[in-house]
């Protein structure tokens, strides 16, 4: 059904247009709220209205006291010039790091020096976010040279001791993607995010390299009991003033509409960071345009918007702006990093389905389009076709824009496009060099024909994909019923009680189909929203839910079965029955914790963390180091609160969702987040 959309826009669509974007937007340095973000803001506009489309500046106070429901608006922040420079000892004088250079050099955000200029003692912290890093340390009046995270080692060195100052040598480590001393020469992105009552700071960025130089001296000068000093500088600006949107529109025949989003911040150059996923969508909107305008396309029925935004701060934004027009938004897409060349940074192109808190049609209709476009080579005997790119579907995940629309508050559908992992985020090596005209043209087609496509479909469209989308998900409600059995039949050969570990998948299995069909029917009814009141309508529906029902009680039926069969085999059988036992302690404790949600949107946590005791802000740093790789879970986790299911009811569901959960981490970042004032205990 899409098809001939996808194939007229592959006639427009120009990877070598969105190149040229790309190289626009990456000459600006464009931090939230600041003159670069809204020079690259107002270019997108210019340029858009230029190939015809309605298109404007939005603009918000970045005063640091107005919110967007959670979200805090920076003050604006500008910088004329920055340099660190060593001078002591003497004969090891240099320039450290210069902003004239790269504007990763210094610290986003970073006040300015105190008299404008000042020398400071370098002193090497061993991270820097622990008590214990600070024994017999003096770090009062001194510029603190750590790699440690920024947010916490500013609280414990500057706020808590005195130090005036960081030096930041961090870097990445992302095996096997990333190895360790592969970006020893580049400056990694870093960020103050000042909330607005904090003690003032500045800091500098070093490379790895420089760092490990610099520790070295350091000691040498520590044994010799003569101090290493540098001569700091920071010409900078923190006051109230704006942060833009840049919004464009494709006007459609009714009030609904479609929404693509990307963030375009981020310093100079962040070329595929977040350029690309900018340049991506001004290349899809440039397209339709010129279609729409030509009448190869008709006009939709439904308006397509752009909104290019500084990253999460400009959705909240926009959103909250227009509340009311929320309910006619009926989908969106995130497009972030999506112009690596793959040779280079490494990642595959990646399209991230919604969370399973909200199902919705766009999974499968994005699927689909990404299956036509993957199909650009083809065999010998021309029975099958193939992507010659690296590829994947995978679960939520979060971390962008699209996380704020598809949070169930808000009811928006949003999937993303993105690569990942680049080897080159967040880092000062992401520059133009690494981006790949074919791959920005391949998510620009994606990005049009899924728009255009939601934004004309009416009820032909939707009979054809709610069949689309029952396909989809009784495919995927088999895959995971059948990896669910090769897990427990593996787990039965290992270690003790087979039997018992037998049964445990069983039931696992009886709570895990359910749950899967249950999504599958809520992504299939999601499809009406498109069909507009079709009378005929209404029994495909239907007709495609019993089905999926009937698969789905045939799919568990064979899982059972094949379980039993091995139990036999083994001499395991029958298999004992698992009843439910005395809920333990932490159990007990969830089960009486019903969070409510207080804010529409996902929760921006920094700045409420000021408002939690220095206690407190160590037991929420204690537990996200100690459940590190939880804490994308705690987004879940949010999605499934209701205001009436239990958080044990939420974490098993999130359970079901991600495959795994940790009940001492949800009690207490939501505990945590109650203090705050984000959420409320029924």
């Amino acid at each position: 059904m899409f098809k001939r959309i996808l194939e007229e826009l592959g006639r427009e669509v120009s990877g070598e247009i969105a190149f040229n974007f790309v190289s626009e937007i990456s000459r600006h340095h464009r931090i939230q709220a600041s003159p670069g973000l809204r020079a690259a803001v107002r270019y997108v506009v210019e340029t858009l209205r230029g190939h015809g489309l309605d298109a404007e500046v939005h603009e918000y106070p970045a005063d640091g006291e107005s919110y967007c429901w959670s979200s805090l608006m920076f003050r604006e922040w500008s910088c004329r010039d920055a340099e660190l420079r060593l001078v002591e000892p003497e004969e090891e004088a240099r320039t450290l790091a210069r902003w004239s250079e790269s504007k990763f050099s210094l610290i986003q955000r970073s006040h300015p020096t105190p008299g404008g200029c000042c020398e400071a003692e370098v002193v090497v912290l061993e991270n820097g976010e622990e008590d214990a890093d600070y024994r017999r340390v003096d770090v009062k009046g001194k510029v603190v040279l750590t790699n440690g995270d920024l947010a916490r080692v500013y609280e414990m060195a500057v706020e808590r001791r005195g130090a005036i100052g960081i030096i930041f040598d961090g870097t990445w480590v992302r095996p096997p993607a990333l190895l360790e001393g592969e970006l020893d020469d580049a400056l990694r992105y870093t960020s103050f995010w000042w909330a607005g009552d904090e003690k003032p700071c500045f800091g500098f960025v070093i490379t790895p390299r420089t760092g490990r130089w610099l520790r070295a001296l350091v000691e040498k000068q520590r044994r010799r009991r003569k101090p290493v000093k540098v001569w700091a500088k920071v010409d900078s600006q923190l006051h109230p003033g704006a942060i833009e949107n840049a919004v464009a529109a494709i006007p459609g025949e009714t009030d609904e509409e479609v929404v693509v989003v990307a963030h375009i911040c981020h310093p100079q150059p962040s070329a595929n960071d977040n350029a690309s996923g900018s340049a991506a969508a001004m290349e899809a909107a440039r397209a339709l345009q010129r279609l729409i305008a030509k009448g190869v396309l008709p006009r939709p029925r439904r308006t397509i918007r752009f909104t290019l935004v500084p990253e999460m701060t400009g959705s909240y934004a926009y959103l909250a702006e227009n509340e009311e027009r929320i309910p006619r938004m009926v989908a969106a897409l995130n497009l972030d990093m999506v112009g690596e060349n793959q040779d280079v940074c490494g990642g595959p192109l990646i399209v991230e389905r919604t969370p399973e808190a909200a199902p919705s049609f766009v999974n499968a209709l994005m699927e689909a389009i990404f299956d036509e476009v993957k199909a650009e080579a083809g065999n010998l005997g021309g029975s099958a076709r193939y992507a010659l790119f690296k590829h994947a579907v995978t679960p939520f995940s979060g971390g962008s824009d699209h996380y704020i629309y598809s949070d169930p508050t808000v009811g928006v559908p949003c999937p993303m496009i993105i690569q990942w992992p680049d080897k080159f985020w967040h880092t000062s090596y992401d520059t133009l060099d690494k981006v790949d005209p074919a791959m920005l043209r391949k998510v620009a087609l994606m990005a049009a024909t899924y728009a255009y496509f939601i934004a004309d479909a009416g009820p032909e469209e939707a009979i054809w994909l709610a069949s689309e989308v029952a396909a989809r998900e009784r495919r995927r409600l088999i895959a995971e019923v059948q990896a669910h059995v090769t897990e427990a039949l593996n787990a039965a050969t290992k270690g003790e009680e087979p039997g018992r570990k037998l049964a445990e998948a069983r039931l696992k299995l009886r709570r895990k189909v359910p749950y899967l069909l249950g999504r599958a029917v809520e992504a299939v009814r999601s499809v009406r929203r498109l069909a507009g009141g079709d009378p005929g309508y209404g029994a495909v529906e239907e007709r495609l839910i019993s089905e999926l029902e009937a698969a789905a009680k045939a799919e568990r039926k064979l899982a059972e079965r094949a379980i039993a069969d091995y139990a036999e085999a083994k001499g395991l059988a029958p298999l004992p029955t698992i009843r439910g036992g005395r809920l333990r302690k932490l159990e007990r404790e969830a089960a009486g914790i019903v969070p409510r949600r207080v804010y529409r949107g996902p929760v921006s946590v920094r700045p409420w963390l000021r408002k939690l005791s220095r206690e407190d802000r160590d037991a929420w740093w204690r537990l996200g180091k100690e459940h590190k790789e939880s804490r994308t879970l705690g987004t879940l986790a949010m999605y499934w609160v209701d205001g009436e299911r239990s958080l044990l009811e939420v974490s098993r569901l999130v359970e079901l969702e991600a495959g795994r959960t940790d009940l001492k981490y949800l009690v207490g970042y939501f505990r945590l987040l109650r203090k705050m004032g984000l959420v409320e205990f029924a």
